[in-house]
């Protein structure tokens, strides 16, 4: 009896284990090439949505405007909207000569400059999300 038949079934395997080995590694690059092309995809959507070009959904400069304004150090004794210390769009604490917008509707205060960008693109509160619309 020859050495290859008495080892034929040791060959037979090597060689579908070789064979798996190779499908599984081919079948591994085309799905991580597909997902990424899917991610890249979803990339470009998502900084297309962030784009300058994009036309904003917010209010305009006019409506932000009709929201009330005031300085921190005057109203800091009547405790302005729910009382926050610090501006939820920019996260820094309110500082004495900095001027505050009151979202009217839900009663928040912010950082009147962080506040507009957030109103240029979105009508809703940074906080509650409850719609702004004057």
């Amino acid at each position: 009896m020859s050495y290859y038949r008495r080892n034929e079934g040791s060959i037979v395997f090597a060689f579908a284990s070789i064979a798996f080995i190779a499908f599984y590694c081919v079948t591994y690059f085309i799905r991580r090439c597909r997902d990424r092309a899917a991610a890249s995809t979803a990339r470009d959507a998502y900084e297309a949505e962030l784009s300058p070009r994009r036309l904003p959904r917010g209010l305009d400069a006019k409506a932000i405007e009709s929201f009330p304004s005031f300085i921190y150090a005057e109203a800091n004794g009547i405790e302005p909207g729910q009382g926050e210390l610090v501006c939820a769009v920019c996260l820094n604490e309110y500082k004495n000569d900095e001027t505050l917008r009151l979202v009217s509707p839900c009663g928040h205060v912010f950082h009147a400059d962080c506040v507009d960008i957030w109103l240029s693109y979105r009508s809703t509160c940074p906080i509650c999300r409850a719609d702004v619309v004057p």
